[in-house]
Parts: structure tokens; C-alpha cells; sequence
């Protein structure tokens, strides 16, 4: 079940780069693509570093100056998408 307490890693058939404010992944398991804005792009650079989503979110709301409510609301929407298209994996 997906809650802050949880924790992402990004599987080894996931590749990635950065071009200015975007990110663009590929799950080379099934050749398909993913672009970040920039506020996504910040997520991921966070959980790269292996923060829990509690912690990544106290820092986008931080920096990001978003109410907490909304903010989880959209890290559970994007990471539900990123899991059905398997570029991140709970742990």
C-alpha cells in the first residue's frame, strides 16, 4: 500500500536525463517513455537519493511553497503512474 511512509527505488531497466527543467525516463523493458516538469523532475532527483516520500515531501512543500494537502495528493498521482508504467518499484 502506498503511503509517505513508503519508500521507491527506481528498477536498473529504468534510464534517465535531465535536459534543462525536464526529465525524461525510459523503461527499457517496454520502450516507453516518461517526461518530469520541472516540479517532477525535483521529486525524482529526490528519490535518487533514497528519501522516503515523507521526506520528499516536506521538501517540495518547502520548496515549492504548496499547501501539504494538494502536494500529497499530486505524489500519489504521479507515482501511481510511475508504478503502472514500472519506473519505480516500492519497497
Amino acid at each position: 500500500m502506498l503511503t509517505l511512509d513508503s519508500k521507491v527505488i527506481i528498477p536498473t531497466f529504468v534510464s534517465f536525463s535531465s535536459i534543462k527543467e525536464n526529465t525524461f525516463l525510459l523503461n527499457t523493458s517496454t520502450n516507453t517513455y516518461f517526461r518530469l516538469d520541472a516540479v517532477g523532475t525535483r521529486f525524482w532527483e529526490l528519490i535518487t537519493e533514497g528519501n522516503s516520500l515523507r521526506n520528499v515531501s516536506r521538501i517540495l512543500e518547502e520548496e515549492f511553497e504548496v499547501e501539504e494537502s494538494q502536494l500529497e495528493q499530486d505524489l500519489f498521482e504521479l507515482i501511481t503512474k510511475m508504478l503502472e508504467n514500472g519506473l519505480v518499484q516500492l519497497i
